[in-house]
């Protein structure tokens, strides 16, 4: 009867592990905490050998262990917020870049290779990129992205070259 009682309960642990994968990684995901390890250690004292108390050194060991462990995560922790920082940076970094090419002529090739120009009449983000709105000869527009510039010039203009610039 006891062998029936433990099937039973064998088969039903591996059906509630099957059925709860998302608990047991979670499980795993939980990290300790500075109280979970003063809750252990508290636990471990209380239940020691009174005739072999635990020795000075092992218990300096474990709270330099446990503080270099609490460093070691907040150090995750600050690169983690440095590198969306330096994202943020970055793609503010392109769209400036891109805005300074306003008003210049551009070429560059598109994604099926063919070759983009015309006069940068805005600039957009679109898809984690900035991408460049460039008025055509024709009147139309293209977009083209940051990366596939090839080419930037004053656009040419019809003016004769005495004419004075007024702005």
């Amino acid at each position: 009867m006891s062998n029936v009682n433990a099937t039973a309960g064998a088969t039903a642990t591996a059906s509630t592990q099957d059925k709860t994968g998302k608990a047991v990684s979670s499980a795993v995901d939980k990290t300790l905490n500075q109280e979970d390890f003063l809750h252990l250690l508290t636990t471990e004292l209380s239940n020691q050998n009174p005739l072999e108390p635990m020795d000075n050194k092992d218990f300096i060991a474990q709270l330099a262990q446990f503080s270099t462990l609490e460093q070691m995560n907040n150090s995750v922790a600050t690169l983690k917020n440095l590198n969306t920082n330096m994202i943020s940076f970055f793609q503010q970094s392109l769209l400036t870049q891109g805005a300074a090419l306003i008003g210049k002529q551009v070429s560059g090739m598109d994604a099926k290779g063919g070759t983009v120009s015309g006069i940068v009449d805005s600039v957009q983000w679109l898809d984690g990129n900035p991408q460049l709105k460039l008025l055509q000869g024709d009147g139309t527009f293209k977009t083209l992205e940051m990366n596939q510039i090839t080419d930037v010039t004053e656009p040419v203009s019809n003016k004769s070259p005495n004419t004075p610039t007024l702005y």
